[in-house]
């Protein structure tokens, strides 16, 4: 993985982890992420015109990954309910890459090496760690962050190949933006009723907000798929678990001490297996 590249995907993790402490800032996170799924079906529907057409056999991809997204959503709304950003984000990253990795690996023929594997795993282990010291403090967001840890493996399996069967990673990130946003604020309206469109108005902003910072870090992330193992960039992706931390201790009031260091070294380290394991 080039340094460019690696980069870029330090720089998207950092959005991704931004547009999450938004939703964890709000006391009404389902209201929340409705307003970021509407966001981003304004922000992909804006962008999309000034983008090349993605190609026609990328159409299935999309529509797999909006499905993907409606229940992607309603489990961070959960998660976030219950639990701390510092605490339910890394158990919802933290798995994602390995379980893409072995499926990358078995079924789709990806180049991964023994330094790199290594370095995924590591990325993995010290972001659940993260998480996991904070488990005496919100054990009732795990069971929804663990849900949507192969939630998450799968529409970044999706994504990976239909971003490369697209043959434009930014188009198809708006594509999905609108049809994964269109479905989840579709599916809030239908459980929550017509207050759902009320809240996500009063949040406008905050939608607008999430919908430009998750353009931004899945649109480099899909791309960074198209030239680098879809398992390394999602394990380099997954680095936002620490901006999240930081996030969290310093505007959320959420603690940060020496376990929780620790395991940030773990996923420096594992970053640095992934960047230079390749050769």
């Amino acid at each position: 993985m080039s340094l460019f590249v690696f980069s870029a995907i330090l720089a998207a993790a950092f959005l991704h982890a931004g547009w999450n402490a938004l939703v964890r800032r709000d006391p009404d996170r389902g209201a929340a992420t409705t307003a970021m799924a509407a966001g981003g079906v304004v922000v992909g529907l804006a962008v999309a015109p000034f983008l090349p057409a993605i190609d026609a056999s990328a159409i299935p991809f999309v529509v797999g990954s909006s499905c993907f997204h409606i229940v992607y959503f309603a489990l961070i709304a959960r998660a976030y309910r219950d639990a701390d950003l510092s605490l339910a984000y890394p158990i919802m990253r933290g798995l994602a890459p390995v379980i893409v990795t072995v499926v990358g690996v078995a079924f789709l023929s990806e180049d991964v090496g023994a330094a790199q594997f290594a370095g995924i795993v590591i990325v993995a282990g010290g972001i659940v760690a993260l998480g996991l010291d904070g488990w005496r403090r919100g054990r009732a967001g795990i069971s929804a962050a663990l849900l949507n840890a192969p939630v998450i493996a799968a529409y970044t399996l999706v994504d990976g190949l239909g971003a490369r069967a697209s043959g434009a990673p930014a188009s198809y990130t708006a594509w999905i933006l609108v049809g994964g946003g269109v479905l989840t604020v579709a599916w809030n309206l239908a459980h929550r009723g017509v207050g759902v469109l009320r809240a996500t108005r009063d949040r406008a902003v905050l939608g607008l907000a999430g919908g430009v910072m998750g353009f931004g870090a899945y649109a480099i992330a899909l791309w960074a798929m198209t030239v680098a193992p879809i398992g390394a960039v999602a394990a380099v992706r997954e680095s936002s678990v620490l901006f999240a931390a930081a996030l969290g201790a310093i505007f959320l009031g959420e603690r940060f001490g020496p376990a929780r260091w620790s395991a940030a070294a773990l996923v420096v380290l594992g970053l640095a297996l992934v960047r230079f394991g390749s050769g």
